[in-house]
């Protein structure tokens, strides 16, 4: 594909990533334990959270050591965040599976080095869906291993509730945000087993060929070629 039909697909990307669908829960934190705090829309900004506090979809929340906090879901899903972790409001929803492959193909071209040269792609790389904060601050060079840390932390939260989606996308946007975090082996497994109980196998085969190229233990390498060949002979 030319320079012109590229960039004619990223810009399709983007329209059709802006239009999916908006989460409108009713998120409500019922219990607060230690130092736990939100960050409202893009500000920058955390300040205490309290019970009784209703966030929005725009919203994050983080949590300090040994500190947890409750939320419920329009008035049904309740769950307990973590210590030590932020999670962004808008990653507590599921996706279709179209929507969740607009997404991955929206982060595979996000994930292309920049081309600085007139005749080369430029590729936009700011976040439209959630994490604008993340995107702005390393395009400016400015990364923080421990909001990383608290992030995945946050996405192993998502797969442990069944946010198999938001996981999946939130895990690969920190891998390219923060390179030191593509390392974590059980991580990375984690998204290709969430893509596996989403019944994307493809995707799955393709991160479980990716993670054969890494260093990995000898436990580690025969369980990764061990769901090759299965998904091999599923084909």
């Amino acid at each position: 594909m030319n320079r012109r039909g590229l960039n004619s697909t990223v810009s399709f990307l983007l329209v059709l990533l802006t239009a999916g669908t908006v989460l409108r829960a009713d998120i409500k934190v019922t219990a607060v334990k230690g130092s736990v705090y939100v960050r409202h829309n893009v500000q920058e900004q955390w300040v205490n959270v309290s019970p009784g506090d209703v966030l929005k979809p725009d919203d994050s929340m983080k949590s300090g050591r040994k500190s947890s906090a409750t939320v419920v879901i329009d008035d049904k899903t309740t769950l307990t965040m973590p210590e030590q972790a932020i999670i962004d409001m808008a990653d507590l929803r599921t996706l279709t599976k179209e929507e969740l492959l607009l997404k991955l193909a929206m982060e595979r071209i996000r994930s292309v080095p920049d081309k600085s040269g007139d005749d080369e792609l430029s590729i936009p790389r700011t976040t439209t869906i959630h994490g604008a904060n993340m995107d702005r601050h390393a395009a400016a060079g400015v990364v923080d291993p421990e909001a990383g840390t608290m992030r995945m932390k946050g996405t192993e939260f998502l797969f442990g509730n069944g946010f198999y989606e938001t996981g999946i996308l939130k895990a690969k946007e920190l891998f390219r945000l923060y390179p030191n975090l593509s390392g974590r082996i059980d991580d990375r497994l984690m998204v290709a087993k969430a893509l596996e109980v989403l019944k994307l196998k493809g995707e799955a085969m393709e991160e479980y060929i990716q993670l054969g190229k890494s260093q990995l233990t000898d436990e580690q390498r025969a369980a990764v070629m061990q769901k090759i060949e299965l998904l091999e002979s599923e084909r």
